[in-house]
């Protein structure tokens, strides 16, 4: 039986673990049939995933070909040793953690403000701390950019949203791990502990 860990996460902290996570993992079949997870760097604009790549390739042919695609990304938190809770029984061990699972359709950008728009919210993301021209649809710097890279958007039509801080453990299981984490005293275990507190 699969345990209860699950809750749900507002709007807010999706944006906010979006604009935290680096890398995201994109599910497609490949030519093949067999699914593929593809790591990209990304950027949630409203409630849809935008990413960049090659005009040709896996990526390009599959979303023309199928649309139907799968995203997720995930925020990892303190690693919780089984010691801490079973002695020498080493099956306890586990990683805490926030994550956002998506399905639906992509589709490649073709529209140049739209792909600037993704684009330069990347750079955002990924440089916050600027240098560069801001990247946009009338500017001839970024004439030749906008031809040769493919932007690409997927709107979701089913989003799951899993949080992992010890649900499944009774009150105080839960205390005793705040106390373990506050203890190690690393940044990551001040934020879990915090984050485990929530659910008590």
């Amino acid at each position: 039986m699969r345990r209860n860990e699950s809750t749900g996460m507002n709007p807010s902290e999706i944006e906010r673990m979006a604009a935290a996570c680096e890398v995201g993992f994109l599910g497609i079949d490949d030519p093949d049939g067999y699914p593929r997870v593809v790591p990209l760097n990304f950027v949630l604009i409203g409630e849809c995933i935008y990413f960049h790549g090659a005009l040709q390739g896996e990526k390009f042919d599959q979303l023309k070909t199928d649309p139907k695609v799968s995203f997720c990304f995930v925020e990892p938190y303190s690693m919780i040793p089984s010691d801490w809770q079973t002695g020498e029984y080493a099956c306890s061990a586990t990683v805490f953690f926030k994550s956002v699972y998506l399905r639906g359709v992509g589709s490649v950008v073709v529209d140049p403000d739209e792909k600037a728009m993704a684009l330069q919210a990347l750079m955002e993301k990924h440089q916050p701390e600027g240098r560069y021209r801001a990247i946009r649809a009338d500017d001839p710097l970024y004439d030749k950019a906008l031809e040769d890279v493919a932007v690409f958007k997927i709107v979701p039509d089913r989003m799951t949203t899993r949080l992992k801080f010890g649900q499944n453990l009774s009150a105080e299981q839960r205390r005793r791990l705040i106390d373990k984490l506050r203890e190690r005293g690393e940044d990551l275990d001040i934020l879990t502990a915090a984050e485990i507190e929530k659910t008590l």
